[in-house]
């Protein structure tokens, strides 16, 4: 049977979102600036490829293309 300073003691780990001991609660922080770090790095990733893809000739692409069946055709 648990008594009332127990049921108090898990209520108030409750309510503090309780996560463990110090350790358990750098590891939480460290992922969650490590989740942080990968988002900005997606981010900056989408910027770079559509920058990338903006700067392509489209002409350039489609005599690509046009080689590439050309050579297909060839063997």
């Amino acid at each position: 049977m648990t008594t009332s300073a127990e049921r108090v003691r898990y209520m108030a780990r409750a309510l503090l979102g309780y996560v463990g001991n110090a350790s358990e609660q750098v590891q939480a922080l460290e992922i969650a600036r490590l989740r942080a770090r990968i988002r900005e790095l997606e981010a900056e990733l989408t910027e770079l490829r559509d920058a990338h893809h903006a700067s392509l000739d489209p002409t350039l692409d489609l005599e690509l293309h046009q080689l590439a069946e050309g050579t297909a055709a060839l063997a």
